[in-house]
């Protein structure tokens, strides 16, 4: 199980920590807990009329989070409440999907990033460590506005 987990693509993306850091002049930072697993992130936003335009992450998580922070920190760009909304609507139906990647339907092709974590479908407890980042995210961005 663990080698299936930890395949060497989430570890990548997880040892990248791509926007890993403070951001400091951020207009909004929010730290969220996983209480399932001892996951915690917490994130830096800058928005700018209700779209994001600088994002950071410091994640005290497992290689799944991290890896899934990394993805994120390399894709946010553009986001918006709505769009982010979307995003993790689809993300979630991902590792619930037991049809595989396939079924896969990314709002935008760089999404397809995210298709690594389909063997988390199989480990129920484990789905929250890949939307932790995103939830994250669309906390600090709803008290931000």
């Amino acid at each position: 199980m663990i080698d299936r987990l930890y395949q060497k693509t989430i570890l990548k993306h997880a040892a990248n920590a791509c926007a890993h850091g403070v951001l400091e002049d951020a207009d909004h930072s929010v730290t969220v807990h996983n209480p399932m697993c001892g996951d915690r992130i917490k994130v830096y936003i800058k928005l700018k009329n209700g779209t994001l335009t600088d994002f950071s992450h410091e994640a005290k998580a497992c290689a799944l989070c991290q890896a899934s922070a990394s993805v994120l920190g390399e894709h946010y760009h553009g986001l918006t409440e709505k769009k982010l909304n979307d995003l993790l609507e689809k993300i979630t139906s991902s590792l619930e999907n037991a049809e595989g990647p396939d079924n896969n339907d990314w709002p935008e092709n760089k999404w397809q990033d995210m298709d690594v974590f389909n063997v988390v479908r199989e480990h129920k407890s484990r789905r929250t460590c890949v939307t932790l980042p995103f939830d994250a995210l669309l906390q600090a961005i709803k008290e931000a506005d």
